[in-house]
C-alpha cells in the first residue's frame, strides 16, 4: 500500500519570481550618495555641515548597497514544522505551519508611509493601506503578493512557482 504523504526530511527551498529590485536599491544608494557629496564639495569638505551631511548619508547609502548585494539569497525554506523568510542575515521570518490561518495572493494597497517597498522588493514590516502591517521579504511590493496570515502576523512573499509552493505547504500542513 503506498501513501500521499508527502514528508521532508531535510528543508526545501523555493525561489522567489525574478525581479530588478536589486537595481533600485542601487540606484537609492547612489542618489543618496550624490546628494551628499555634490554640497559636500560645494562647501569644502572641512564644514562640519558637510561633514555632518556625510557621516549621514554614507552609512544610509552603504545600507542600501549592503541589501543590493544580498538580493540573491532571498528565499523561502519549509521544512517538517515551518516556513522561513530569509533574506541574507538582516530578514530572517519564521512561520509555525500549524499557525496559519489563510494563503492567499492579494494585490496590496499602498500607503505614503514605508519602509524598505521599491518596485521589485519589498522587506521587513511593511504597513498597507487595506491589510495593516505585513511582515515582507518579497521581490514585488504591491501586485500579486501571496499572503499567509497567521492569528498574529501577516507574511507577503513572491515564490516563483507560487502553485508548488502554497501545495507543498498545504501538503506539509496535512502531514
Amino acid at each position: 500500500m503506498t501513501s500521499n504523504k508527502v514528508v521532508f526530511i531535510s528543508p526545501r527551498n523555493f525561489q522567489p519570481r525574478p525581479s530588478h529590485g536589486w537595481a533600485w536599491l542601487v540606484l537609492m544608494a547612489t542618489v543618496i550618495i550624490a546628494v551628499s557629496i555634490a554640497p559636500a564639495l560645494a562647501m569644502g569638505l572641512s564644514s562640519s555641515n558637510a561633514v555632518l551631511t556625510l557621516v549621514i548619508c554614507i552609512p544610509i547609502a552603504l545600507a542600501f548597497l549592503i541589501l543590493a548585494f544580498w538580493f540573491p539569497t532571498m528565499r523561502y525554506e519549509l521544512d517538517r514544522d515551518q516556513l522561513t523568510l530569509r533574506y541574507g542575515p538582516v530578514l530572517t521570518y519564521r512561520i509555525p505551519l500549524r499557525e496559519i490561518r489563510s494563503i492567499r495572493r492579494r494585490n496590496l494597497s499602498m500607503t505614503i508611509w514605508s519602509t524598505v517597498r521599491f518596485p521589485g522588493i519589498a522587506l521587513f514590516t511593511v504597513p498597507y493601506a487595506d491589510v495593516g502591517n505585513v511582515k515582507m521579504c518579497a521581490t514585488a511590493a504591491l501586485n500579486n503578493i501571496l499572503l499567509i496570515e497567521t492569528e498574529k502576523e501577516k507574511y507577503g512573499l513572491t515564490p516563483a512557482d507560487e502553485e508548488a509552493f502554497v501545495t507543498a505547504i498545504r501538503a506539509q500542513m496535512e502531514g
